[in-house]
């Protein structure tokens, strides 16, 4: 069940999962894992809105925002605590979207 989630409350809930303050969203992308989370929770979401992603990340083109959902997707079917590291952002988002 999709929820009104929308891409702000996305960001601020890797940023506080990842221990980094709103305004260093840049350490996001330095760290892959995160990275791709935040690809497979924008496309779950439909947040994937490119302008929104270029504003806050020096993301060149869709091309390359397709390529990291690719590997985001491949690594969410092999490893384990990379699904466990989503499901439980995905609960955050849920619990702080029902308040």
């Amino acid at each position: 069940m999709l929820r009104n989630i929308d891409y702000e409350k996305i960001i601020e809930t890797i940023c506080y999962v990842k221990g980094i303050k709103r305004n260093e969203t840049l350490k996001i992308l330095g760290d892959r894992e995160y990275k791709y989370v935040l690809l497979l929770l924008l496309k779950k979401y439909k947040c994937s809105d490119i302008e929104y992603v270029h504003k806050d990340f020096p993301i060149s083109s869709k091309t390359t925002v397709n390529y990291g959902l690719k590997k985001a997707e491949e690594r969410f079917f092999i490893n384990k605590e990379f699904r466990e590291m989503y499901f439980e952002i995905e609960d955050i988002l849920e619990k702080t979207s029902r308040i």
